[in-house]
């Protein structure tokens, strides 16, 4: 506060400096102004919300028509009154507010960077004051305001997805015709202001203040309107949008190389920016920001001028219904969300629209349940685990699955597979585990094999068919083990866990053994670029505040997610993570699912093994021994698209207790 109020005694001393007719009076005004706005805010003191008005409306006055402040101005004494309004009641307060907001409006081209500020403005005192006199003119033009946002341009700032979520939120309120409108703008800022933000960790911060649970609040808001179809695209649009900002650096170029000689133009410049962002990412320094940020300003002109090509209006667009249905092309995907609006299940089926089943229970319960779950799993004397993981898996059955199950019984044959896609609370809870428990009775595990995807896109993903240049190559298998590393405590059994694993790899496969010293970063980076298959067995260091560090332990440090990133596999198919927490993510944005299986599927491999929670040592044997005999085929040879088949098998084999059982889940294909 001393640095404020000494702010407000400089800036009056250079206001007296400043005289009537001085070209500058009007910014100290309004400099002076908005500095005891800011002290009302923190004090509450009148006197000083009264002179920032007296202030302002002076610097209005002095600014000439056609100034380029006139439209700040306007906004500072329009936001000032409303402030006043809101304290005293005083209803001429809020006339005025809202006049000097329409000017302030009417002041901004569509593409000016201050419009959507004041139109998030206008449209609040408006609202403030449909509620007070229910004048249907205002809560019409607040609402025509905010549709001016679904124009906003290309180029998006933080406060134009703050002022379109101000706009779902009074649309929700007032359950508005336009509130599907308000989440597909939304959502299409959020997408153009993260890609023109360099692709770092750290605005992974930024997404978690702007895109707080807007998937997840859209798909419930389309499903409330029987927009089954659209509620998958918007929220495939936006979950994971991290990864998939990533991911357009290796999208395939070959349809744009295809279609001619300016195609092929177009696609070596987008290679050649991409490898430079590849580089300055891989370059820090104190100019990294500044050019990161004019290489994706590049990559955004190179896509336009794609897209601007015949059949390639789409290049890089969220994607449409009709190609997500191809997700289900293996199985029913079956999305399970948890919004404050209420909890879904919507189930993908190849040849036919969504099947949406409403969930009888609320976001608090499904986040209820996951904190059981935490606290179950993490306790350090497991007594009483077995007991209390049944009752959570009666309960999430009962709540969850059970309904899902009554519809797939009609139209699927029991053993067949299937795929979760949770959001939100539900992405850290045992969907696959789910089961009355009682004798006479199938659990989940026991009528359908069950994995996981991010995303549909991430499943699609994970079915393309191997490169045909390694097509024809022997399978080759890396078996990495760390039983020492530093500050961690020594996993008993790893030695033997990958001496089993080779035994039944055998003559499978190319089969290297890399422990102890030779399990260093740069040799496991080096290995996981040339390798298929990938066992990891080693500490997994989960970090749920800074995602991007969570990491495996080896011998000389921690492999982290961000070097796992800029791994490129020639044609990676398996990766069984033998480690604690492969699969749990940031604990407030779990929608962006970053966690170490995540960044396995992102280097490129179909399917991925993970661990929900922390591993057993002494069973992981018995588990990864028995495992891989069931990923041998028919014909004596490994397929990684027997992942899920491979686990369901064991752990119906293996006698382990029920918290073991039911950690390890399969992602992917």
């Amino acid at each position: 506060m001393g640095d404020l109020d000494e702010a407000i005694v400089l800036r009056r001393e250079a206001l007296e400096l400043c005289p009537q007719g001085h070209p500058d009076r009007s910014t100290y005004l309004n400099s002076l102004a908005n500095s005891l706005s800011t002290r009302y805010k923190q004090l509450g003191a009148t006197a000083d919300l009264d002179e920032a008005i007296v202030l302002a409306r002076e610097a209005l006055e002095l600014c000439p028509q056609g100034h380029p402040h006139c439209s700040t101005y306007l906004n500072n004494l329009a936001n000032s009154l409303s402030t006043r309004y809101k304290q005293l009641g005083e209803m001429a307060d809020l006339d005025e507010a809202i006049v000097l907001g329409r000017d302030a409006v009417d002041l901004h081209l569509p593409s000016h960077i201050n419009l959507s500020s004041s139109l998030k403005h206008l449209a609040s005192a408006l609202c403030t004051r449909f509620m007070q006199l229910r004048q249907a003119d205002d809560k019409k033009s607040l609402f025509s305001l905010y549709a001016q946002l679904v124009h906003a341009p290309q180029l998006v700032s933080s406060t134009d997805l703050s002022a379109a979520r101000a706009w779902i939120q009074v649309a929700e309120e007032f359950q508005h015709p336009s509130t599907l409108l308000a989440y597909e703008a939304s959502l299409r800022l959020l997408i153009h202001h993260l890609t023109a933000l360099p692709p770092l960790p750290q605005h992974l911060i930024i997404l978690k203040k702007r895109s707080a649970s807007l998937a997840v609040d859209a798909f419930s808001a389309c499903l409330r309107r029987g927009a089954r179809v659209r509620a998958v695209e918007l929220l495939e649009q936006g979950r994971s949008v991290f990864w998939s900002q990533l991911s357009r650096l290796r999208f395939p170029l070959d349809d744009v190389m295809a279609s001619g000689p300016a195609g092929r133009l177009l696609a070596d410049e987008f290679m050649h920016v991409a490898s430079l962002i590849h580089i300055a990412l891989d370059s820090p320094g104190a100019d990294q920001h500044g050019r990161l940020c004019h290489l994706n300003l590049q990559l955004q002109r190179i896509i336009i001028n794609i897209r601007e090509l015949p059949g390639l209006s789409r290049f890089l667009l969220p994607s449409l219904f009709s190609e997500l249905q191809h997700a289900a092309s293996g199985g029913p995907v079956i999305i399970v969300n948890a919004s404050q609006y209420g909890c879904d299940a919507l189930v993908i089926l190849p040849d036919r629209d969504p099947v949406h089943i409403p969930l009888q229970i609320t976001q608090e319960s499904v986040r209820d349940l996951s904190e059981t779950l935490h606290a179950s799993t993490n306790r350090a004397k497991k007594v009483n685990v077995t007991r209390e993981l049944g009752s959570l898996m009666r309960n999430l059955w009962d709540q969850v699955v059970s309904p899902i199950v009554d519809f797939l019984l009609t139209a699927l044959p029991l053993q067949s597979r299937i795929w979760w896609c949770p959001t939100a609370e539900f992405s850290v809870l045992p969907l696959h585990a789910a089961g009355p428990y009682r004798k006479g009775q199938q659990n989940l595990s026991g009528l359908y094999i069950s994995s996981y995807t991010s995303t549909l896109s991430a499943l699609i993903r994970a079915r393309r068919p191997a490169p045909s240049n390694t097509a024809g190559d022997g399978k080759r298998f890396i078996a990495i083990g760390q039983a020492n590393a530093i500050c961690q405590v020594e996993p008993l059994s790893v030695g033997t866990e990958l001496a089993n694993i080779g035994q039944h790899i055998g003559g499978l496969a190319s089969f290297t053994q890399i422990e102890g010293p030779e399990s260093c970063i740069s040799r496991v980076a080096e290995e996981l670029c040339k390798t298929e298959w990938v066992h990891l067995a080693c500490h997994g260091l989960p970090n749920r505040t800074r995602p991007f560090e969570s990491a495996f332990a080896l011998h000389d440090g921690h492999f982290t997610i961000e070097q796992i990133m800029r791994c490129e596999p020639e044609n990676p198919q398996f990766a069984y993570l033998s480690a604690c927490h492969t699969t749990v993510g940031d604990e407030e944005s779990p929608d962006e699912v970053i966690h170490l299986a995540s960044a396995m599927q992102f280097a490129g491999f179909r399917s991925v093994i993970g661990t929900m929670w922390v591993v057993d040592d002494g069973e992981t044997n018995k588990i990864t021994s028995t495992f891989y005999k069931h990923m041998v085929d028919e014909s004596g040879c490994l397929d990684h698209t027997r992942a899920a088949f491979a686990l369901n098998k064991t752990m119906k084999s293996v006698r382990i207790p029920l918290d073991q059982r039911i950690l390890y889940i399969h992602l992917g294909a």
